[in-house]
């Protein structure tokens, strides 16, 4: 039933794209080297790549602006399928597109490298790859995973910030059951326990995938393994998991878990994480070889040693352009920033970034075209709606107001996302998983080693 809905999932999203009318913007003619003007993005994802997008269309070919995009890794991940790697659903390399090749077509140049320091008064930007000047500067570098001070979370725990983290997942658990195998029933409790810390769609999602990876994977090639042992674990601080979401559909997604037996304990705090187990804050420790770090981010090194307003979680302050405060033609977008207006707060997620992107872009544009009066756009963000992915058959979506789970909404994540990949090559080969999805099981191979 899963590759059914995901292959009709796919044929829809497919359809609806072919349909779709792109105009092409004209693209940028100044090499960055050379060009009078000189802009440039700091991150390849979701805001990055938007903002790219965005200026490019806007400034409408302008010979006298050259841009320049530098990222540590040279292609960017669609996030929200990143936890479906550890069930095997997706192939790895289907959810990531090149950056070199998502931007070619703009005139822009591509940088893998590492920004590692920025200088504004400068206006230079240093990189593992040399220094870069710049006239005008976009901050999309994205976040890392906040370990909150907790002993031991950073040394034995796995977190999920990317496709190799993915892997590293799938690994650990098929290394658990390869043990098991070999032991048997001495087999200790510990190394069929895997523990999943943060109640949000991350670790919500990556605990349902597991078991799909456990039960509908890997159950019948471990005879000697006895799953009635295996004990999966989502340990969220909050009263209820996915808080942000409609409580009906939270309250549908811990029913959800329950049948798929991941044990759910709410209002709990992990107070240390040990190579053999977590301690929790109400006394109680769970012996587990495997502990899945989903509990926070945070801005990461480039932004905390940067000489700038910033909030009480390390982002930067912007105004409602999205500009950085007393920071003439800096702009910074997505989990780095925060604005500071009067309005609700801007999620970390990948549309509101996007949706960041556009706004910096056409603030910057008409920066660089000297507008007079500038026609600057203020960012507000409108929610178009969230899915959650909650294994085999079942997902969470509110769209527009819309809420609908189970299987329907399994479809219409399957659709959104296909759609939303945006690259005709990728949706190709996603299209081709989810059908051989429908005839044969993930294989259990381990894709890489855990010291990658």
């Amino acid at each position: 039933m899963r590759g059914k809905l995901a292959t009709v999932a796919a044929l829809v999203g497919g359809s609806a794209g072919a349909y779709r009318l792109v105009r092409r913007p004209k693209p940028l003619r100044s090499p960055y080297s050379r060009a009078p003007r000189k802009v440039l993005i700091v991150g390849g994802g979701f805001g990055g790549l938007a903002a790219l997008d965005g200026l490019v269309e806007d400034l409408d070919g302008d010979p006298r602006v050259g841009a320049a995009l530098v990222d540590r890794v040279n292609f960017t991940t669609f996030w929200p399928m990143v936890p479906s790697v550890i069930s095997g659903n997706v192939e790895v390399r289907h959810i990531a597109h090149s950056i070199r090749r998502r931007i070619q077509p703009l005139g822009a140049e591509f940088v893998q490298a590492e920004a590692t320091k920025l200088d504004l008064e400068a206006r230079r930007v240093e990189t593992t790859d040399g220094t870069f000047a710049y006239d005008y500067l976009i901050l999309a570098p994205g976040s890392r995973t906040a370990y909150l001070g907790i002993p031991g979370a950073r040394e034995h725990s796995v977190d999920l910030k990317g496709l190799r983290d993915a892997l590293r997942v799938r690994n650990r658990v098929i290394d658990s059951f390869e043990e098991a195998e070999r032991l048997g029933a001495g087999a200790p409790d510990e190394l069929l326990t895997f523990v999943f810390v943060g109640g949000g769609p991350t670790g919500v999602e990556a605990a349902a995938d597991t078991n799909d990876l456990i039960f509908d994977v890997l159950e019948g090639d471990y005879p000697n393994v006895n799953f009635d042992r295996v004990r999966l674990v989502l340990v969220n601080s909050g009263d209820r998991i996915l808080n942000g979401i409609d409580p009906s559909l939270a309250h549908a997604a811990q029913r959800r878990l329950a049948s798929q037996r991941v044990e759910v304990i709410n209002d709990v705090k992990v107070t240390e994480v040990r190579p053999d187990g977590v301690s929790l804050s109400d006394g109680r420790d769970i012996p587990a070889c495997t502990v899945v770090w989903a509990a926070g981010i945070d801005p990461g090194p480039l932004v905390a040693g940067l000489d700038v307003e910033k909030d009480d979680r390390g982002r930067i302050l912007v105004d409602e352009y999205l500009r950085v405060k007393n920071r003439p033609g800096v702009y910074a977008l997505g989990d780095c920033a925060h604005m500071d207006y009067d309005g609700p707060p801007v999620p970390a997620l990948a549309q509101a970034a996007e949706q960041q992107g556009l706004v910096a872009a056409r603030n910057l544009a008409a920066e660089i075209r000297g507008d007079d009066p500038p026609r600057l756009t203020p960012f507000r963000y409108r929610p178009l709606g969230q899915l959650v992915d909650l294994g085999t058959e079942s997902a969470l979506t509110d769209i527009m107001g819309v809420r609908i789970s189970g299987r329907l909404g399994a479809l219409i994540w399957r659709m959104v996302y296909f759609y939303e990949l945006g690259h005709n090559l990728n949706r190709a080969r996603v299209l081709v998983d989810w059908t051989v999805d429908l005839f044969t099981r993930p294989d259990t191979a381990k894709l890489y080693e855990e010291d990658m």
